[in-house]
This record gives C-alpha cells, structure tokens and sequence, in this order.
C-alpha cells in the first residue's frame, strides 16, 4: 500500500535576490511539479533485500576507497538514495548500469529506495538533536534530498515529478557557477546534517547544470548507556605502529554476542523498542580486516549480522573506544571501479540535454561516547551540461616526425624539421 503525504506536493523552485545597489535583481520564475510524494511501505516493495544487499557493496567500496590512516566513515544508505536520484533520469546503458549498482531496476527499484527511506523517516525529527547537549530517548534518524537546477538551465517535468513522488525532494534554482550561487548548498548540508558537515563539498563550475543533494543524521541512545565514571584511558593497537592510549568507555551489558570464524561481533541497540542498532565486529588478529576493517569480506561481515539477529542476549563486559571520525569521499574512483563512469543522462533537462557527471563526493562525521552516537553524511553529485568527451587518443612520438611551425592565419610555414634523433 502506498500513502499520500498531502493532495499535492508542490516542488518550487526559489531563487535568492542578489542585490546590486539598492536594487535587488528579479528572482527566475518558479517550476511547480504536480506528483505528490508517495510513502511507499517496505512489505509493498519486492526489491528491498536485493537494494540491501547492493547497498552493502556501495558501502563497503565507499568505505575502501576513503582517505586517511585513521580510518574513515561513510553512509552507504546516503549513497544509495543519491544514485537512485540520478537513476531517474537515466536511459539506455547509463540506466542498466545504475540498475545494476542499485540491485534492482525501474519501478521496482524506485519503489524499494523510496520505502528504505520512508522507513528511516518513521524515525524523523529535528537534525539539531544531533548537537544537542543530550541525545533524544527515541531516536532520530533525520534524511533529506534535494534537486539544485542552476538558473541558466531547465528541469525535465517529468523528472521533477519522479524524484517528487518518489523522495519528496525539494528542488532549488541557483547559480552553480559562483561561490555566491553555491552557498545555497552548504546552507542545506549544515541545516540538514545538524551543523555537523559544515559546507558543501560541490566546487562552483560554470559547466555545472544540476547538483543532487542527500543528507542523513542520526542522534541516538544506547539502549544501556555507559557511565563516564568507568570510562578510563586504554591502549588501541594501532596497525603498524605501537599502541597508543585512547578514552575507552567501559560497561557491563546484556545484549546480543558471537564468535564465528575467529570474529566477534556485538549487537548494541538504541533506545526505543529496537528499531535502531550498531553492530560492532572485531576482526581475527592477524587478518588482513585486522589490518584495515575497510577490506573486511563482504559475506563474512553480513554472516555476523545474520547471526546477531538471531543471538540471544548474553552479559558482555564491553570495553568501547570514543570514537571522532570525520572522512570526505571521492565517489568519482569508486563509481569507475564499479563501471558506472562516465555516468550520461538525458531525462533530467529539459529536451533530452545530455547531463554527465563531473562531481561525486560525500561528507561523513561520526561521534560515539558514553551516551550514544551522533552522526551525518551529506552526498552530492555534480552533474555537467553536454556529453562527456571521447576517451583520449594516444599519440606517442617516439620514431621519426615532422615539426612544422607556421604563420595561424595563412598557413606559411616558418620552419620546417624532420626530427630523426631529438638529440642532434
């Protein structure tokens, strides 16, 4: 069954008056979409465990792909909704593709994305609760997507409408070719990631037509929160150096446990019936995940989460480090390893104009202490006006050639040399 949020939805457009002088500049007229937004519910969408299980491979490829010694933190889900979003607009082999990268196709994969995301929003509230001084008893798990047009191009009507229905995605004109018109961007990020990205990572471009926005936040309490009293500091061996002190929180707890092929994973849950949990999985000692979780094997990693559902809670003496992550991700090298580059719409402008993606990038924050976990991603993808160019020609002079230098305008040739040995 699906729900209608509202007789109509209305997207518009809204441009932001810059003001020259004491005169301020007529804003571009708006573009209203008719689809109102539909709550797709996730037992009316077959495609689910299939979009769940090539969620997990975006994510894993995200996370493998992130910069930094440290480790890195992304949002699988946040990826997913963006790459649905342009999957809208996309036709021929660009659509097969993302199809494919998605786990399921057309209407089946709208309906799968659009219920995953209807299930997250049941949790929705307030982004600011993630800065908040203490994180809410129920839950928050705050999403948001957005279409930005830049002002000198225009909007397929019936992408409007699709992205409308599917994602109740607002949609904005601005200028994508300056800093001023991008502005607009970091505005959103900070408002709907709660402050903890702080900007947006899109780089103005004149070539830029569209930019897709999507945001998450989760602000969530540990079902047994730890004490500060018992959180002490603790050596964390750190892969390839010595072992260093870090704030490690300490608690008794009785919640899900196993150990499987020399892993163990614990399952902590939040506050408020269940509906939220992490999973903490610590690799064998020696193993290359021990080394860098991001290589951890994807069937391995979904076993133990397959069988923390079904574990019985058990005491646990669990000792967590606080964890401060803050990553941001080139999506464009993990798009390519997936073989969805160069990506090529035509059903998001107006006319069928091609639009290719130039700028893929995603934002991640993650803050884990005694009282639970706060959390952000924002990712946005930069879409260019035309077809994108031919792949390079190689031309390799490494025999025998000709130089000629010659005059633009007529052609006279100035000088003339038959390069045998560049070396004289």
């Amino acid at each position: 069954m699906r729900t209608v949020r509202g007789a109509r939805v209305t997207a518009v457009l809204v441009a932001t008056a810059v003001v020259a002088g004491c005169a301020a500049a007529e804003p571009p007229p708006e573009l209203r979409g008719d689809a109102a937004y539909v709550a797709v519910r996730l037992g009316d969408a077959p495609a689910v465990p299939d979009v769940v299980d090539a969620t997990w491979e975006l994510g894993l490829a995200a996370l493998g792909a992130a910069d930094g010694d440290a480790g890195a933190v992304v949002s699988p889900s946040s990826l997913t909704t963006a790459l649905a979003m342009l999957a809208e607009a996309g036709q021929g082999t660009t659509a097969e593709s993302l199809d494919a990268a998605l786990g399921a196709s057309g209407q089946d994969r709208t309906d799968a994305v659009g219920a995953l995301v209807a299930a997250l929003r049941r949790l929705d509230g307030d982004p600011a609760a993630v800065r908040a001084r203490e994180l809410p008893e129920v839950p928050v798990v705050h999403t948001a997507q957005r279409v930005v047009v830049d002002d000198g191009a225009e909007v397929d009507a019936g992408y409007l409408d699709r992205v409308t229905a599917a994602f109740d995605a607002g949609v904005l004109r601005t200028d994508l070719g300056t800093d001023a018109g991008t502005d607009a961007l970091g505005a959103w990020v900070r408002e709907h990631t709660g402050g903890l990205v702080e900007d947006s990572a899109v780089v103005p471009d004149v070539s830029l037509v569209a930019v897709l926005q999507d945001a998450v936040v989760v602000a969530a309490a540990w079902e047994q929160p730890f004490t500060a009293e018992a959180t002490g500091s603790d050596p964390f061996h750190v892969p390839g150096a010595a072992a260093v002190d870090v704030p490690t929180m300490h608690g008794a707890v009785t919640t899900p446990l196993v150990e499987l092929d020399g892993w163990q994973a614990v399952r902590m849950r939040y506050g408020y019936a269940g509906v939220l949990h992490a999973d903490l999985l610590l690799p064998p000692a020696g193993s290359p995940a021990a080394a860098d979780p991001a290589r951890s094997d994807l069937t391995q990693v979904r076993a133990l989460g397959a069988a923390l559902d079904d574990a019985a809670d058990v005491p646990v003496d669990l000792a967590l480090p606080q964890v401060e992550m803050r990553s941001e991700v080139d999506l464009g090298p993990v798009l390519d390893d997936l073989g969805l580059a160069p990506l090529t719409v035509t059903g998001l402008l107006a006319d069928d104009a091609p639009a290719t993606l130039g700028q893929a990038r995603q934002q991640a924050v993650l803050l884990v202490d005694e009282a639970g976990t706060r959390a952000a991603a924002a990712t946005e993808m930069g879409m260019a006006g035309g077809a994108p160019p031919p792949d390079p020609v190689a031309v390799v002079l490494d025999r025998p050639f000709l130089l000629v230098v010659s005059h633009t305008g007529t052609g006279w040739p100035v000088l003339l040399a038959s390069v045998r040995d560049p070396r004289g």
